[in-house]
């Protein structure tokens, strides 16, 4: 393997990251250089099939095959994940798959993680994704001879029904880097028994209620951070509404947040918020555009002083932050990502006065209910 083969691999996640932030609607950016066709040369992918004939072999008594899902990690430090992986009573198993030098133009890493099917006693390669998963097992620890910037995923690739189908996604821990890891998440699909990239998020995708939320963010310097809250369409992420934080990097320039939601009709409403100064110790204001337009002034007059509440354990700017993420998407409260550890406060409406200045959509979007 040549050492430049990981950039190219970054060349192509730039692309998609950058594909990616010009389509908010749909989570459609291309995944395609993710797979690597099975036919694409037949000596390769039969290389790639004798691994997986290989370690499973010991596998195949009756009792295994109506094992439901189990792992095991073989003696060259490949993780494999078996059994009947889409509910489908059928047998699968998901592995990395070491490449050859010799096929190296024909992959991107060492390794990559292939999916193969067990038909009438043999097994069949279904998908090959050309992405070398980077995980290390619980309780690792970083060393001079073993070091990443981040802890990453315990597993290299999981099991998860994001879509409430039944049906599990694929979610594939990918490149580590300061600040985060890639995840790509792939859709079965059962008639074509092929996978599908479906998104790419920084942070693996959550699934909450009715929504999956994605996250990306601005890498090395940690200026910017941004979630995506998709819903299902058929086989599709589409993007219901976004929150975006930044703490600019050069000064003068001042932190703000981005809420973004869209319309039943396909258009989407950008509102963007700052937090202005205030000499009060118990008051926060915040002014809010619509479209780069004046839109409102919002107002939180806490009963004690803010230093106060966030000595009891509480995170005033998180709280208020919530609030307006409610009104300006649309979604619930809850799924504000920015107070999963801290401590809340139950009923911020009883504990703190709101007042809304501006027009009188803006009052009836942005007061309390």
């Amino acid at each position: 393997m040549t050492a430049c083969r990981p950039f190219s691999f970054l060349a192509a996640l730039m692309c998609l990251w950058m594909q990616a932030a010009e389509c908010h609607a749909e989570i459609q950016a291309d995944h395609s250089f993710l797979m690597i066709p099975p036919k694409k040369s037949a000596e390769f992918s039969t290389a790639l099939l004798q691994q997986v004939e290989k370690e499973m072999a010991p596998l195949t008594s009756s009792k295994e095959k109506r094992a439901a899902v189990s792992s095991f990690t073989t003696s060259k430090g490949c993780y494999v994940l078996h059994g009947d992986l889409f509910g489908s009573g059928q047998r699968f198993a998901l592995m990395e798959l070491q490449v050859d030098p010799s096929f190296e133009m024909l992959a991107t890493e060492e390794k990559v993680v292939g999916l193969a099917w067990l038909n009438a006693g043999r097994w069949e390669l279904c998908a090959l994704i050309d992405v070398a998963p980077v995980w290390r097992p619980k309780g690792w620890k970083k060393s001079d001879d073993d070091y990443l910037p981040v802890t990453p995923a315990e597993h290299p690739f999981e099991l998860e029904d994001l879509s409430g189908d039944g049906v599990p996604e694929v979610i594939l821990a990918a490149y580590v880097d300061k600040y985060f890891q890639e995840y790509f998440m792939f859709r079965w699909n059962a008639k074509t028994k092929s996978l599908a990239c479906v998104a790419d998020s920084m942070a693996k995708p959550v699934g909450q209620g009715s929504y999956v939320i994605l996250h990306s963010n601005s890498g090395r310097r940690a200026i910017w951070g941004e979630w995506s809250f998709c819903r299902w369409n058929g086989d599709r992420l589409i993007e219901k509404a976004s929150w975006h934080e930044e703490v600019p990097y050069n000064p003068p320039e001042e932190p703000f947040m981005i809420a973004k939601r869209v319309n039943s009709d396909g258009t989407t409403v950008e509102f963007e918020l700052k937090d202005l100064e205030s000499d009060s110790y118990t008051d926060s204001v915040y002014r809010i555009t619509r479209q780069e337009k004046p839109f409102a002034k919002v107002t939180f007059k806490w009963s004690r002083t803010l230093q106060a509440v966030a000595a009891d354990g509480y995170y005033p700017p998180g709280e208020e932050a919530a609030y307006l993420f409610e009104k300006l998407t649309g979604l619930p409260r809850k799924l504000y990502p920015g107070l999963e550890y801290q401590k809340r406060i139950k009923s911020l409406e009883k504990s703190v006065k709101i007042h809304v200045e501006g027009e009188q959509e803006a009052r009836e979007m942005l007061s309390p209910r």
